[in-house]
């Protein structure tokens, strides 16, 4: 079976429900879902925040996170390092401090119930749930930054260079294939071939 693409929650109603649902059943979850839908951080970048990190971000109104992206080539694990600054937005900020308060500064902002931090594949179970719940498909850790990237991209009027930048990305191209906007393009132009049908 072929692995399907994660994809974005581009539904804002939907969001909403899913922070609802999640917030509902674990604050941790919900903080984590905000957290990346705000940020549009990796979600293997996210679990490993500190409670130290949150509060620093807050201190000087941005996270500035060093992204991972593991590739491997010829079975060598290499990983490209770059840093990323997000700013806090007001409702962000208002979750966070909320969140953090009587956390001890050592502590991972979203522990396991082993006192580690929990895993990406526990993120995406969490988020593959919520999204079942309100008939998503395809819901998984990485849909928090396809959430992120799309809503932006919409609200930014299809500035796809924007997003290219916010995201890290190192080419246009990319960040068109992560929007899926070929697929969209394609369908669309696909719609005149209908007057050729009776």
């Amino acid at each position: 079976m072929i692995k399907q693409p994660s994809n974005p929650i581009k539904s804002k109603s939907k969001v909403l429900d899913i922070q609802d649902y999640l917030k509902s059943k674990c604050e941790r979850d919900y903080v984590l879902f905000v957290l990346g839908i705000a940020t549009g951080y990796r979600a293997g970048d996210l679990v490993l925040i500190k409670i130290r990190d949150i509060k620093e971000a807050l201190r000087v109104g941005y996270f500035e996170i060093l992204e991972g992206k593991k590739k491997n080539s010829k079975n060598i694990r290499k990983c490209n390092i770059k840093p990323r600054r997000c700013y806090i937005v007001d409702k962000l900020e208002k979750v966070l401090k909320a969140y953090i308060k009587n956390k001890e500064d050592y502590d991972y902002a979203f522990p396991s119930r082993k006192g580690e931090h929990i895993g990406v594949p526990r993120v995406t179970a969490i988020l593959k749930d919520a999204g079942d719940m309100f008939g998503l498909i395809n819901i998984t850790a990485h849909s928090m930054r396809k959430t992120y990237a799309y809503h932006l991209w919409v609200e930014n009027d299809y500035n796809t260079l924007l997003i290219k930048e916010l995201l890290g990305h190192s080419s246009i191209e990319e960040t068109k294939r992560y929007l899926g906007l070929d697929n969209m393009v394609y369908k669309e132009s696909s719609k005149p071939l209908n007057s050729l049908i009776l």
